[in-house]
């Protein structure tokens, strides 16, 4: 394949290097990255929704397996976020094509705090993925044209410092989106400032390297039917995301209608596991919390709190009930 864009107009790189990069051709691999990532996120979210109305055991929101994979499924998000500018910048900043692609994340964000909001207000969604795209997309700018060492230590700085460093100053729910606070926020999706804007960096430093040295890469096209199905799904990525949740969310509500409802039993090993893994830390040792889960549930299975998913939906005389159930279960383990 000929090389027809000398480097000289990609942000950040020596005038004398030559990437291997045509002007117009679109990184399939790429592509295909980002559909895999959109399989492992429906996989995540799937797996989320059943376990929230209770249909499998897995404790998909404290098992560790689990939090891996959401995390590595949205790192591969936000890396590709950097590659992507890198490659879209590569001839040049184009303004009209950047705040296009700008606009659609912005709107997608609002539709997913809004829809979340609607579906359950205490747990909404108020800075997630498509936030954090949004404001990385805007805050990655600069980094385009420093050099490519800078940019690296600084996304290494910005991952490293939320495991070190915490401040009450941003506990205040406005400045949640930073990511430094000493409690995290309660929310079905979190992606902070901190760390994920270093991941963004990162992704920046190996869109370079790609344009440079990516080799056959550039050359790749998809063989057969499920690289090409996930090549297609990764260049429509946002408007999967979008459409993925309610979906599922749909069709899980029907299958629940048909199904028999679980047994007593099997809902109670999963509020168990559930709650042990929040509870046994510090001086809660693992046979406590599990006297203490157990006792949560037989005394609140079967009420109205029982279905509550937060504190903080509950009304007064529910925080009141629940707060008694809680001192007597304490008490009684």
């Amino acid at each position: 394949m000929a090389v027809t864009n000398p480097a000289r107009k990609l942000p950040g790189k020596n005038p004398q290097a030559t990437p291997v990069a045509s002007p117009d051709s679109r990184l399939a691999a790429v592509d295909l990255a980002r559909g895999v990532a959109i399989v492992a996120m429906v996989v995540y979210h799937t797996a989320f929704d059943l376990h929230a109305d209770r249909l499998i055991a897995a404790d998909v929101v404290g098992d560790l397996g689990w939090k891996v994979f959401a995390r590595a499924t949205a790192g591969t998000f936000l890396l590709l976020v950097g590659v992507g500018l890198v490659l879209a910048t590569r001839r040049g900043f184009r303004g009209k094509a950047y705040f296009r692609r700008l606009a659609l994340i912005v709107g997608g964000a609002v539709l997913v705090s809004l829809g979340t909001w609607w579906f359950d207000s205490s747990t909404f969604v108020f800075f997630g993925v498509l936030h954090e795209i949004a404001v990385a997309s805007v805050l990655a700018l600069p980094f385009l044209w420093l050099p490519s060492w800078l940019v690296a230590a600084v996304a290494a700085a910005i991952i490293a410092v939320p495991f070190f460093l915490a401040y009450p100053l941003f506990d205040a729910p406005a400045l949640w989106w930073v990511g430094l606070s000493t409690e995290p926020p309660i929310t079905v999706d979190y992606v902070p400032v901190f760390p994920w804007f270093g991941v963004v960096l990162a992704g920046v430093v190996v869109g370079r390297l790609l344009v440079i040295h990516g080799g056959s890469l550039w050359r790749w096209r998809p063989a057969n039917i499920v690289a090409r199905g996930l090549t297609r799904a990764g260049r429509w990525s946002l408007a999967v995301y979008l459409i993925h949740q309610p979906l599922i969310v749909g069709a899980l509500s029907i299958v629940v209608t048909l199904l028999p409802p679980p047994s007593r039993e099997a809902v109670r090993g999963g509020f168990v596991a559930e709650c042990v893994s929040a509870c046994a830390s510090g001086q809660n040792g693992a046979n406590r919390c599990t006297a203490l889960c157990g006792c949560m549930f037989d005394s609140l299975y079967g009420t109205d709190l029982f279905t509550i998913k937060s504190l903080a939906a509950m009304s007064p005389d529910q925080r009141r009930r629940w707060n008694g159930i809680l001192e007597t279960c304490q008490r009684a383990g």
